[in-house]
């Protein structure tokens, strides 16, 4: 585990998370994204090939309240794919607006990290279209990856969906993905 400087609960929560992500970038990229440093503005500064890139992680998720109130009334709490793919649209162009600020490092080298929780990256990537896709790859962040975290707990990691670039656009299964979960 790499330490960084100025952790805090938060900060220690997010590296935590980054990590499933960093194995599965190398696996569909074939290059390692390493952390080596943290802040705010983005969330991590990584190296690749010996060049430095801003990590902005930000969470998709529906509103716990309105979740549990759902399931109270009979639902099933299930985020539906369609709900997930606009959300995550909406998020890419929110986190875009903050990308361009002064205060911003990295603003021509900052990948996005999207962390999709409560929904089936799978469902979700069947309502992603390339039109959808090629609007948020207009943003200015350096590449857009979507980790689906439903697979955490079955197999410790996530399955990534690549929108920025195109050559890694798509969903990439996990490399459990086949095998018996749990072990």
């Amino acid at each position: 585990m790499i330490i960084l400087a100025n952790d805090d609960g938060k900060k220690m929560v997010e590296r935590e998370e980054v990590g499933p992500f960093l194995d599965e970038y190398a696996n569909v990229t074939g290059q390692d994204l390493v952390l080596v440093g943290a802040g705010e503005r983005p969330d991590f500064v990584c190296e690749k090939r010996g060049r430095r890139y801003g990590l902005e992680l930000v969470k998709a998720m529906r509103d716990p309240i309105q979740r549990r109130w759902e399931i109270i009334w009979g639902g099933d709490g299930h985020f539906h794919g369609l709900d997930a793919a606009v959300l995550v649209q909406e998020i890419s162009y929110r986190k875009e607006e903050k990308r361009r600020s002064p205060d911003w490092q990295y603003p021509k080298s900052t990948i996005l990290l999207i962390q999709l929780m409560d929904s089936d990256g799978e469902e979700m990537a069947e309502f992603l279209e390339d039109d959808l896709m090629d609007e948020m790859s207009e943003t200015g962040f350096r590449e857009i990856w979507i980790a689906d975290y439903s697979p955490m707990e079955p197999y410790g990691t996530v399955q990534l969906f690549g929108v920025k670039p195109k050559r890694w656009r798509g969903l990439h299964r996990h490399l459990g993905y086949g095998t018996k979960p749990y072990g």
